[in-house]
């Protein structure tokens, strides 16, 4: 097994594109996106199935080596604070090491 940072992000589905452009100069192993997740925050209530996806947010999971934090927490920083959402970051092994 091997140590990674796992990478979690909750992002309004219309801003999700900006967060991928963050995470491309880090040649990620993957992104796993979960459409349309429910939730309840500072900007009120998330939800799917409306009209239009304004209100929808996206999960997204991926991971990182321990030494690529640092620089990927910078450049996601800038899209967090303009666009809202919410980004966790914890300890995680992987079977394959691919991060």
């Amino acid at each position: 097994m091997h140590a990674v940072k796992r990478i979690e992000i909750v992002i309004d589905k219309p801003h999700e594109p900006k967060v991928r452009k963050a995470l491309e100069p880090f040649a990620l192993p993957g992104l796993s996106v979960l459409e349309v997740v429910a939730g309840y925050g500072d900007r009120g209530e998330r939800h799917g199935g409306g009209l239009s996806d304004a209100l929808a947010n996206q999960y997204l999971l991926t991971t990182c080596r321990p030494e690529q934090l640092t620089a990927l927490a910078e450049a996601l920083e800038p899209v967090l604070r303009r666009y809202g959402g919410l980004c966790l970051i914890s300890d995680a092994m992987v079977i394959r090491d691919e991060a």
